[in-house]
């Protein structure tokens, strides 16, 4: 029934003087400078693949697929360098195409072992055919499991010794985890779509919402993993499968630490502080390796990519796109992560650290292709942006529920507007997508709509929203969507932001963050109820954009009391009602980042 994984991976295999020179010349040197945007060359050579276990010091086995390059159905000799995937899946290659969409970026990935390199990915501990409990989600444990995991992969008779990281999503989190407990061997890494701080990340504004919580398998969902070779009647997996039922519920994990400093009984620490990226930025710093992030405009951790710009000192690039979660539309990512390896792992002079640190779209640009055309920086913003007030308004024709919404100041008498909170989830004709956005919510709270605009105007940055509010409730969530207007009536979700009202404290960072991006302490001794009638102050970023609003068009805020994509929510009965104000002393406004054109 079994048979060694080991011995299938590590074929000795005695390679004739062709087989050797082929090998040479897959490790070459294959793209060239200027290449950015380009689709993924043709294959190199052959790939074989095996799968296995590998032992780990405490005696646990991961589920590894392992992809070498071969000649004619035997996998060469080497050495190459190892792409490694810390995945809760593992996929295969006859599965892969270059398309988005077809099975993922992380399954595309695959095809780097078509160009001369061994690409290894490995089930996480306690997740899918690998053994073993997970006690949390990329956590202490796990990070020391990939540190193992690529000095194994270096010192094998294949490996060159020289290791990539790479990851997106859940994977992505675990990739830059990598460089919390580096390896010596660990030279890049490419990682997409993570939190570099996971309570901003997973529960943005203290809301528990859009977030898919992360790779959660019943015994059943397990028992549909793949099994390695050799349990092909999953005997293997069964037992696997059976240890998961002790693995830390993630629903329950993060739904029960609704602070940042909250202790999780389940884990027996600050979890949101010991899953997070930027709680170990020191050692991130101090491993020097280089990181490629990407990123996408419909992609809720978009903020996080930025906030990775602005903290290390190692080369950092960045690229996001007019994408969602770990997608790049017809862009190949594959082919732009081909290019970043080779660079730092086969030493190929091909241009990509000479361009711009930065490549990102400017969406709704007239005469761009769709709309999105591609710009460069070397930090971001491109350059200072005016930030711009547009102060919340009087009631207007525009809709029963709709105000002004412009750059004049209040009133000292502007009387305040109230809106009853509408539990009742809106449909939205395309679904919610996880991890993206909703659809315009405008009937369920109060809008505020522009005049119409008179000239392009570029919104690239942070929008800040900056209301004085009060509830019925002593606390709750406020949400706020960003949209632009067209002359038909067609409304573009641009932006949105969120926050918790008793989660109102700012605070400094313990980081660097980028301009524009707040920080809520989010802590247990700063939480602050609201009290009925009284105004407090709210002040939250909305998610990044570079959009321009194009003249004829108009800007519009909306404002509401519940997200058909909220988890856990609680819906109170009689629903309450929030009051926002607009005088003089409580000018409730939103600041937009505007560096072209005019308010």
């Amino acid at each position: 029934m079994r048979r060694s994984g080991l011995a299938v991976v590590l074929l000795a295999v005695m390679c004739a003087a062709g087989t050797a020179s082929l090998a040479a010349a897959v490790s070459a040197p294959p793209t060239p400078s200027g290449a950015f945007g380009k689709p993924l060359p043709a294959a190199q050579n052959e790939v074989v693949m095996s799968s296995m276990y590998i032992p780990m010091p405490d005696g646990t086995r991961m589920a590894a697929d392992i992809y070498r390059p071969a000649k004619d159905g035997v996998a060469l000799p080497g050495p190459f360098p190892v792409i490694y995937h810390a995945t809760a899946a593992r996929q295969r290659m006859k599965d892969a195409d270059d398309r988005s969409g077809a099975g993922g970026f992380s399954l595309q990935m695959i095809q780097l072992a078509n160009h001369g390199y061994v690409y290894m990915q490995v089930e996480r501990r306690g997740i899918a055919a690998s053994f073993g409990v997970r006690r949390g989600y990329h956590d202490r444990k796990e990070a020391a499991d990939s540190q193992y995991l690529i000095n194994w992969a270096a010192t094998q008779p294949w490996s060159n010794g020289k290791v990539g990281g790479f990851g997106c999503s859940n994977t992505g989190d675990a990739a830059m985890h990598f460089l919390t407990m580096p390896s010596p061997a660990l030279k890049a890494v490419f990682a997409g779509c993570f939190n570099w701080d996971k309570y901003s990340g997973g529960l943005r504004g203290g809301i528990l919402a859009n977030w898919g919580t992360g790779p959660q398998g019943s015994f059943e969902q397990d028992m549909r993993s793949t099994p390695v070779d050799g349990d092909g009647d999953k005997v293997l997996l069964a037992q696997a499968a059976r240890e998961h039922a002790a693995n830390t519920d993630l629903l329950d994990l993060w739904s029960g630490m609704p602070f940042r400093d909250s202790v999780s009984p389940l884990t027996g620490s600050r979890f949101w502080e010991e899953g997070s990226i930027g709680t170990h930025v020191d050692q991130v710093r101090a491993s020097r390796v280089p990181v490629y992030v990407q990123g996408g405009w419909n992609d809720d951790f978009r903020g996080q990519g930025l906030i990775v710009l602005e903290n290390l000192p190692q080369p950092t690039k960045l690229i996001i796109g007019p994408w969602g979660h770990c997608e790049s539309g017809d862009f190949s990512m594959t082919a732009e992560a081909l290019r970043f390896f080779d660079y730092w792992l086969k030493d190929a002079r091909n241009g990509i650290m000479d361009e711009p640190r930065i490549h990102y779209t400017t969406a709704n640009v007239r005469g761009a292709p769709d709309g999105h055309e591609w710009r460069t920086a070397e930090k971001w913003p491109l350059r200072p942006a005016r930030k711009t007030r547009l102060y919340l308004g009087a009631p207007s024709r525009l809709a029963p529920n709709d105000h002004a919404f412009g750059a004049r100041a209040p009133g000292a008498t502007a009387a305040p507007i109230t809106f009853k909170v509408d539990y009742e989830p809106l449909p939205c004709p395309h679904g919610n997508r996880v991890l993206g956005p909703t659809c315009p919510q405008d009937s369920k709270g109060l809008t505020f709509t522009s005049p119409v605009l008179e000239a392009d105007t570029e919104v690239t940055g942070f929008p800040v929203a900056d209301l004085w509010v009060s509830a019925t409730a002593t606390d709750g969530p406020l949400f706020a969507y960003l949209e632009d207007v067209a002359p038909d009536g067609g409304i573009t979700m641009v932006s949105e932001g969120r926050l918790k009202a008793s989660l109102r404290k700012l605070g400094k960072a313990p980081y660097r963050l980028p301009d524009g991006m707040l920080w809520p302490t989010y802590l247990e001794a700063d939480a602050r109820p609201l009290v009925p009638g009284r105004p407090v102050r709210l002040q939250f970023d909305l998610m990044p954009v570079s959009y321009v609003f194009q003249a004829g068009h108009r800007y519009r805020l909306t404002l509401t009391g519940a997200d058909p994509r909220e988890k856990l929510r609680a819906v109170r009965d009689p629903a309450p009602s929030w009051t926002i104000y607009r005088d003089t002393v409580h000018a409730s406004h939103l600041v937009l980042p505007i560096v072209k054109g005019k308010p």
